[in-house]
């Protein structure tokens, strides 16, 4: 069965396309980190460009119509991609650099995370290679869904984008649906990202993976808010919500 593209802008060309050129590149440095490792000068650069690679090929092929139970087993690969970065003597902190891309990078993997139900082990390192020790609210929230005891914090790094969806978690429960609709209507008008409309303000569009608020559905499950307004906004990951929920994904 032919993948039904999720993602409403730009053609099933355009992200057959990216994935290809994504998976090219992984295999390559794969190849050089094998075979070549002892003559790199600076092999943490293919590490990080491997962690790069696949974060962006997850968004990628989830927008283009990837089942989710595929999209599962590559979240894991993804991860170990980015724990051999971390290992590595001079890899950089670098989701707590002060940008929001990187930030919303850290807020991404981790409500993903929640939403694939990946194993507590598989969650727990990835919080330790993203290095989370209570710089920010929300996404100390997010792990805290999973893992106990972790840091408390009132800090929002980017309140612009997520004092809505702090607003949000802390509300009464009869408050929580209309104040996450509230989050996600505004998400994408209040981001500060070098990607912002970026599929239309490049020629070739080269970066763009599609848009999705992934923890508009990890904070939605995580307070059992029910969802159906939520899925008719532009930017919410149905299918990822459904599997989550135990629903059916429309591509399982």
């Amino acid at each position: 069965m032919d993948k039904i593209k999720r993602e409403p802008l730009l053609t099933e060309a355009f992200f057959d396309e990216e994935i290809s050129i994504a998976q090219e590149n992984i295999t390559r440095n794969t190849d050089y980190l094998q075979q070549r490792y002892a003559e790199l000068a600076k092999p943490e650069i293919l590490l990080f460009s491997n962690f790069s690679e696949r974060y962006s090929l997850f968004a990628l092929e989830y927008s283009r119509g990837q089942r989710v139970e595929i999209l599962k087993s590559d979240f894991l690969q993804l991860v170990e991609t980015l724990e051999r970065y971390k290992q590595h003597p001079a890899a950089e902190n670098f989701f707590f650099n002060g940008e929001q891309d990187e930030y919303m990078q850290a807020v991404t993997l981790v409500s993903i995370a929640l939403l694939l139900h990946v194993e507590v082990d598989v969650f727990r390192r990835l919080v330790e290679a993203i290095g989370a020790n209570g710089q920010d609210y929300v996404l100390e929230w997010l792990i805290g869904r999973r893992l106990l005891g972790r840091p408390q914090t009132t800090q929002l790094l980017f309140p612009k984008t997520y004092a809505r969806l702090r607003d949000a978690i802390q509300a009464p429960i009869d408050l929580q649906p209309r104040l996450l609709q509230a989050f996600l209507a505004g998400w994408y008008e209040s981001l500060n990202t070098v990607w912002y409309n970026i599929h239309a303000h490049r020629t070739d569009a080269a970066g763009f993976t599609g848009y999705w608020c992934w923890e508009a559905a990890a904070a939605a499950y995580a307070l059992g808010v029910e969802d159906a307004e939520l899925q008719t906004l532009r930017y919410y990951p149905t299918d990822l919500a459904d599997y989550a929920f135990g629903r059916k994904p429309k591509l399982a």
